[in-house]
């Protein structure tokens, strides 16, 4: 299937067929990954070209004070627009329609194109993510263990231990996901976190505090936490979806058949295709 000499990690994305991933969504993304480096290779002609008229003053281009910055800019406009399209295509796929299936579509032929460490690193990020939205824990998992060899290093670290408590939270494994936050706060310490994953860093700290409440059967003060992000209006569809799903639990335990039924509702219409959504769709 890929270019990558790595029979492993081809079964791995072989098996993503197995669990729906979109192959429309595949050829899309191929396109616009072909067209990507039309761009890249645009931009990089039109800086060359300004480069080469700074440093070369006798190359005239006719009308060239006027046509060249008109061309830079748009060259670079348009560059920075076919990027920012995309990546809200992207965000509108997994964070507002919670589409496990085209997002795989996505990933799997982002890993194969994208050779830059950091950028592979995202890529198996957001993979496993999507794997654990859609339910499937044990793929998730070999994901992860394969993420260090392909990704940069310090990534691979800081993004293994955070989905790892993401899967044994999906496992209701407390006790497992107490080790990964040992092991994130000590990356937190030794090891230099950018913002960008300062961000995720702290997201996975939330998770592990609702954790803790939840093994600790403090229902009522984790159900008031879920609220507020499941009638937050700044966060995403699936940020909601997700605080739905377990506060339609913590309510089942709580008893409190109203706002089950409530949260229970939010997750069957706008869950997509995740686990959260077929696990409360079959519930009785």
């Amino acid at each position: 299937m890929s270019k990558i000499k790595d029979k492993e990690l081809d079964e791995l994305l072989a098996e993503l067929d197995k669990v729906g991933a979109d192959k429309a969504e595949e050829e899309d993304t191929r396109r616009y990954i072909k067209t990507l480096r039309i761009w890249e290779l645009a931009v990089l002609l039109v800086l060359a070209v300004s480069i080469f008229t700074l440093i070369k003053p006798e190359f005239v281009i006719p009308k060239g004070d006027i046509i060249l910055p008109v061309f830079v800019a748009v060259v670079t406009i348009g560059y920075i627009f076919f990027l920012q399209k995309r990546r809200k295509y992207i965000s509108t796929i997994l964070l507002q329609d919670c589409n496990v299936e085209k997002m795989l579509g996505v990933q799997r032929i982002s890993i194969l194109k994208f050779r830059n460490k950091r950028e592979r690193a995202r890529n198996f990020y957001t993979m496993i993510k999507t794997l654990i939205m859609g339910g499937y824990t044990d793929l998730a998992q070999k994901y992860i263990d394969k993420m260090a060899e392909y990704a940069e290093p310090h990534l691979s670290r800081i993004y293994g231990a955070i989905l790892k408590m993401e899967v044994y939270l999906k496992l209701e494994d407390f006790r497992a996901m107490g080790r990964e936050m040992t092991e994130m706060k000590r990356i937190n310490k030794e090891e230099r976190i950018t913002p960008d994953i300062l961000q995720i860093y702290r997201s996975g700290a939330v998770i592990y505090e609702l954790a803790s409440k939840w093994d600790m059967e403090e229902y009522e003060a984790l159900l008031k936490m879920l609220e507020k992000v499941a009638t937050a209006a700044e966060v995403t569809n699936l940020a909601r979806v997700r605080a739905s799903y377990y506060a339609y639990r913590v309510a089942q335990k709580m008893g409190d058949k109203e706002k089950e039924q409530t949260y229970k509702n939010y997750v069957i219409e706008n869950g997509g295709t995740t686990f959260y959504k077929k696990e409360l769709a079959s519930a009785n």
